[in-house]
């Protein structure tokens, strides 16, 4: 029997999720510098969704994929363009990075900057969460 894999291609369409710890710091990933956008920038967990892939499921597979995280009930929080963010609660799970990132850290609301984009997201969920 012949097997083929087909590889599915990427869309434009991106689901990145803000997960947050018991202390209302949100989780980032710093990008390795062999990628191609963003070399060594602090990033939200998830990507580019594949063809016929819905938000969810897009959202669970990257973060799998990044951080061998569960994304356990995400809640939409906004639309940018083709970049779709959620939240949802961080449960203490190890996590293990793919090569696309070098390190992860949970940042404090303290420590975030709303003039950075992901940053400024990261704010956003965790006031919803603070309310």
């Amino acid at each position: 029997m012949i097997r083929i894999n087909i590889v599915e291609k990427d869309i434009s369409t991106v689901a990145k999720v803000v997960l947050i710890d018991q202390s209302n710091r949100a989780l980032f990933l710093k990008r390795s510098n062999y990628m191609e956008k963003f070399a060594g920038e602090w990033d939200l967990p998830g990507g580019h969704l594949k063809a016929n892939e819905d938000l969810i499921s897009g959202l669970e597979r990257e973060t799998k994929e990044e951080t061998n995280l569960k994304v356990r009930e995400p809640i939409f929080l906004l639309k940018a363009d083709n970049l779709n963010f959620f939240y949802a609660m961080y449960d203490s799970q190890k996590v293990i990075l793919s090569d696309e990132h070098t390190e992860h850290k949970f940042f404090s609301k303290k420590e975030l900057d709303p003039k950075e984009k992901f940053q400024k997201i990261a704010l956003l969920a965790i006031e919803k969460l603070e309310i």
